[in-house]
């Protein structure tokens, strides 16, 4: 046995049995690496990640393979979901060779924690236009040991390419025409047909959907519906209808490996899940589809019943494999559909595009090629319900039950405004019930910490952790009006300030001054699969300027952009978050909404929910004379005795409007309708 048994993530616990002398990535490792003068050899994976498990089965399992890691290096196993900010660091220095980067990551270091070369997956003989590990593993070693000049200079290479790329290039406010750029740039490498970026695999990249989306509701036309022409809508829709989502148990694969988003890696993750669960009520909000509103439904209640862990929190993924096959536990032979539905299985198999020979390996992956309409996704419901239970009996693919504040934060936020958009008050509340498990739990000692597994909190919190809480924070006191989750927010975004502040450069490092264990500290600028965290923080800044009129994080969100608005130039594509902050920055409108005690009607409100206004900032208040004096609706009153909307912007409100109508002309909204 290694040392990994008395590790808590589950990725970890997976390869203590190894023969390779795996340890973990503490203080006591690195010192022996640096005592022993040896070569680490950092292997980064999760769970989650299918080829993760088959480089363990075909090179870590394999003894010949072990015996040379063993010999030759610092054998060090890192959760990547644990340890975010070192995945960063390395997947960048893998970038200065030109590779693409993804899991497993291979890297080898110097007792310093320096890069000189790496990859990602490699076979255990030569195949798939890879050398063999073993080869890899051999001639590594003797570079390191014979060729010293040809290391220092690949770590110089290394350490310049990471610091060229990732450097903030500071530049000028982000203006109307920058944003235009950015988002008809976007919209050229979107699959008008398909939906998703052109090509496969395809990626749910809601940060650019979302930038789309924005820009396509602000610029659009009478004549033109760019929702429709910008191929948003054909996205939203072709992931709805597709194997990446999962028809039977609900929720969405991380990625489709083919265009028509047939066939997904099947691992399904909370941060995924929870950003396509807001673009999703985005999308409802404008096109009232009912298959987008019935994929927000299931998917919540898959987080509910199939994430939610018994001590209180949200786990973070779910297996692509089961008995060693990845996709066992969601594909199907033709004659197991007959089996369960009989009579019915035929026009069942019509509709799910289940055929003898199968769709991928043999076996059907559950899809659709057209949207259903109500009565069919009724019909459809029922019969996949007894999917689902014959489904239970097979083994499941393994649960990754870390608690993750960045990836909770997500789902914290996706549930509020889906609670508050279709008055689910249960979702709303269990936002608020993880949202307190995180408070509790990963909140110690006044100090924020990234991941919680068996009562054991581990690394501290990186900007991503504190830009979710922030923002999550801040959306549960728009949505329940609970002065708490405001302070907290204030309070948090004092802590990024205080711990993660570039005071001479601005912007703001991935990791805070807390953390120690890194060999370079990198900015947070652009989106991976989530928003980056950059560009959350200024969002919430920006929010918490409208709430609260204190100027001071106004400037804070202005300053951080123009300290990396030159980054937007050298890559749009993962600058969409950015330009998404700077269009609520800019556009933001604070729309708070008196009530009225002697006004019962729910109609203005809900037809207030049922808008598309991603930069609103809501406040739903019952008497204004016990707000904070600043406030700018202090001391008003319900007109006519009816619910009143006031409209405010720098502090300065609107006249009171009573009625939908006039809130429309008001907000200067188009409605919206399909061609």
């Amino acid at each position: 046995m290694n040392k990994l048994e008395k590790e808590t993530s589950p990725y970890l616990l997976e390869h203590k049995h190894n023969p390779v002398k795996w340890y973990a990535w503490n203080n006591a490792t690195l010192v022996k690496a640096k005592k022993e003068e040896k070569p680490i050899l950092l292997s980064i994976g999760y769970s989650a990640c299918h080829w993760c498990h088959v480089m363990a089965k075909e090179s870590f399992e394999n003894k010949e393979i072990a015996t040379l890691m063993n010999k030759n290096f610092i054998n060090i196993k890192v959760d990547r979901e644990e340890r975010p900010d070192l995945d960063i660091i390395y997947q960048n220095a893998l970038h200065v060779f030109g590779e693409q980067g993804g899991w497993p990551l291979t890297m080898f270091l110097t007792p310093k924690l320096e890069p000189f070369w790496g990859g990602t997956y490699f076979p255990p003989i030569e195949k798939f236009g890879r050398p063999a590990f073993p080869t890899v593993l051999k001639t590594i070693s003797e570079v390191y040991k014979k060729e010293k000049d040809k290391i220092k200079k690949s770590i110089n290479l290394i350490k310049d390419g990471i610091k060229k790329n990732t450097k903030n290039i500071y530049g000028n406010d982000i203006n109307e025409n920058l944003s235009k750029q950015v988002s008809l740039s976007l919209i050229d490498l979107i699959d008008k047909k398909k939906g998703g970026i052109k090509g496969a695999p395809k990626f749910p990249n809601v940060p650019i959907f979302e930038n789309i989306l924005r820009f396509s509701l602000k610029n659009s036309s009478n004549k033109e519906n760019l929702l429709i022409t910008s191929g948003i809508y054909q996205t939203l829709e072709k992931i709805c209808l597709g194997g990446i989502y999962d028809h039977i148990g609900g929720g969405f694969s991380r990625y489709s490996t083919d265009e028509d988003w047939l066939v997904p890696h099947f691992e399904k993750m909370l941060y995924d899940n929870a950003q396509l669960i807001e673009l999703l009520i985005y999308g409802y909000q404008i096109f009232q589809e009912p298959i987008f509103k019935n994929r927000i439904f299931k998917t919540i209640e898959w987080v509910l019943n199939e994430m939610k862990t018994k001590d209180g929190g949200l786990a973070s993924a779910i297996d692509a494999d089961s008995e060693g096959e990845e996709g066992k536990y969601y594909t199907w032979e033709k004659k197991e559909i007959t089996k369960i539905l009989k009579k019915q299985s035929e026009k069942f198999c019509e509709r799910f595009n289940v055929t003898n020979d199968g769709n991928w390996e043999g076996k059907n992956i559950l899809n659709l090629k057209r949207k259903e309409k109500i009565y069919e996704i009724e019909e459809n419901e029922k019969l996949l319900k007894l999917f689902f239970f014959e489904r239970k009996k097979r083994i499941k693919p393994n649960l990754d039950n870390k608690i993750l504040t960045d990836s909770n934060g997500l789902m914290i936020n996706a549930l509020a405004n889906a609670g508050w958009v279709f008055n689910k008050k249960e979702w709303l509340k269990e936002a608020e019930n993880i949202y307190l498990f995180i408070f509790q739990n990963l909140m110690v000692e006044n100090e924020l910490y990234h991941s919680w597994k068996d009562n054991n909190v581990k690394t501290f919190a990186i900007l991503d952790d504190y830009a979710n809480l922030i923002r999550c924070s801040i959306t549960l006191f728009e949505k329940t009006n609970k002065e708490k989750y405001l302070i907290n927010a204030i309070n948090l975004s004092k802590k990024v300030i205080k711990n993660f502040k570039d005071e001479k450069k601005e912007g703001f490092y991935i990791t805070s001054n807390k953390t120690t264990d890194v060999f370079t500290k990198l900015k947070s600028i652009y989106d991976n699969a989530t928003p980056s965290g950059v560009s959350l923080i200024i969002q919430s800044f920006a929010k918490i300027y409208f709430l609260t009129g204190d100027v001071f994080y106004y400037n804070e969100a202005k300053n951080t952009l123009k300290s990396i608005s030159g980054n937007i130039l050298k890559n749009f594509f993962s600058s969409a978050s950015l330009i998404n902050a700077n269009d609520l920055l800019e556009d933001g409108t604070h729309l708070i909404f008196l009530k009225s005690s002697k006004d019962s009607d729910k109609s203005f409100i809900n037809k207030i929910k049922s808008l598309c206004l991603p930069n609103i900032i809501f406040q739903e208040i019952e008497n204004s004379k016990k707000l904070n004096k600043r406030h700018p609706i202090y001391g008003k009153k319900c007109k006519n005795e009816k619910h009143t909307v006031y409209l405010c912007k720098n502090q300065i409100c609107s006249l009171p409007v009573i009625s939908f109508n006039e809130l429309i002309k008001n907000l200067k909204l188009k409605k919206w309708n399909k061609k």
